[in-house]
């Protein structure tokens, strides 16, 4: 499964709304002006790395390392059903003491994929992940998934770096 097929977003909890127009270019803190703000869409990541929620976490841990990203959305063949982080691994793995090649994803990925719009102002990403007290966050356009916005994504901009 790629993200760019269209995907139904079973379980998916959507922040913000409205139709997304053209995905604008990076803006850096210093090229804003007072009628500009940074969208989620100018620091997303637009790949979607997905894993099947019948994968092991072995599977799992060895993809996140693969790609070097942090978080995995999990599909069920047709849906994202939820998303596995580093620190799901760890937490909800690791720390309890499971077989990594016996254990399913779907035993420890969190659901629901926590959601935004690809037009929401950066800083309302931020209130999202902290109010649910997340690091990443699938970025929809139209209520399809098109990327992942982490919180390296969000330090980028705030620290001017490209």
């Amino acid at each position: 499964m790629t993200g760019l097929e269209k995907i139904d977003m079973l379980g998916v909890e959507s922040a913000g709304g409205g139709a997304a127009g053209k995905i604008p270019s990076r803006v850096k803190p210093g090229d804003l002006s007072m009628t500009q703000e940074p969208t989620v869409a100018d620091y997303m990541s637009h790949e979607v790395r997905s894993i099947h929620l019948e994968a092991s976490l072995k599977e799992a841990g060895r993809l996140l390392q693969k790609y070097k990203v942090g978080s995995l959305l999990v599909d069920d063949g047709k849906r994202y059903v939820g998303i596995i982080t580093d620190t799901d691994l760890s937490r909800k793995g690791v720390a309890q003491g499971l077989d990594p090649e016996a254990t399913r994803v779907k035993k420890c990925m969190s659901r629901p994929v926590i959601s935004i719009e690809d037009n929401e102002p950066l800083q309302e990403a931020v209130r999202l992940m902290k109010s649910k007290g997340i690091r990443h966050l699938a970025v929809t356009e139209d209520n399809t998934i098109i990327g992942v916005l982490s919180v390296s994504d969000v330090l980028r901009y705030f620290s001017g770096i490209e």
